[in-house]
């Protein structure tokens, strides 16, 4: 996950060994230049989806439109989500991109979605929010805005983390989907983490039945990479 790219902040996407590729629309972007950054966003698809990359666009649940607008084109491959706390929020979106998709001449349900539950209320309806278009294809956990709304152990652990994470993963099989995520644990502090807790909390994510991760450096991707790939690969390794 990266802010999206001005022209001269290619150099290391060029050559990213990340399977997919999500400009952040969110996380990273001050609401003064969230404008600016949709600017970027045609070029930034175009040459990420040239090079091979699926590309993923994050908006917010609440307030998607502009996002979306700017973002659904050619080469576009989906959608994350944060914080996705309804299922009229999701069939909302859902909506909106049929109607775009018609508009663009894209074929009908090509862009995919993938939520973020960030809140105990996104949590709970989880399934709900999962079903509520054939075009989810992946849901993982908003760590940090999980810790703030649920409040972490003076450890700095969140105690209902692993079982955030067990749920997430027995809905996604119930539905369908894939289970994106990795168990961090404290101190590592989840995409900032260095590559070596990177690749811990990525090899316990795997244990548990999460099918890949969102990291923010390119050492991250090389610890997703070995963590995630088949076993036979990672004998190689």
């Amino acid at each position: 996950m990266v802010p999206v790219p001005g022209p001269d902040e290619w150099a290391s996407l060029d050559t990213t060994a990340a399977d997919v590729v999500v400009l952040d629309l969110v996380e990273f972007v001050q609401p003064r230049y969230r404008g600016d950054s949709r600017l970027e966003l045609p070029t930034a698809i175009a040459r990420l989806a040239g090079n091979g990359h699926q590309v993923f666009v994050q908006t917010t649940a609440a307030d998607p439109f502009d996002d979306l607008d700017a973002a659904v084109r050619a080469g576009l491959t989906g959608i994350v989500v944060a914080d996705a706390e309804t299922r009229g929020q999701i069939e909302a979106i859902d909506g909106l991109l049929d109607r775009q998709e018609r508009e663009r001449g894209l074929s009908p349900g090509a862009i995919e979605i993938v939520v973020a539950l960030e809140s105990g209320r996104g949590n709970w309806d989880a399934f709900e929010i999962a079903t509520a278009s054939s075009r989810v294809t992946g849901v993982t956990l908003g760590r940090v805005d999980l810790k703030m709304d649920l409040r972490a152990e003076p450890s700095g652990e969140l105690h209902l983390l692993p079982y955030l994470m067990e749920r997430l993963i027995v809905v996604a099989g119930a539905c369908g989907r894939s289970p994106i995520g990795a168990w961090w644990r404290h101190p590592a502090r989840g995409m900032l983490a260095d590559e070596q807790r990177t690749y811990e909390a990525a090899v316990r994510g795997a244990a548990i039945g999460f099918r890949g991760g969102m990291c923010l450096t390119e050492e991250q991707v090389r610890s997703f990479n070995r963590a995630y790939a088949p076993a036979s690969d990672r004998a190689s390794r």
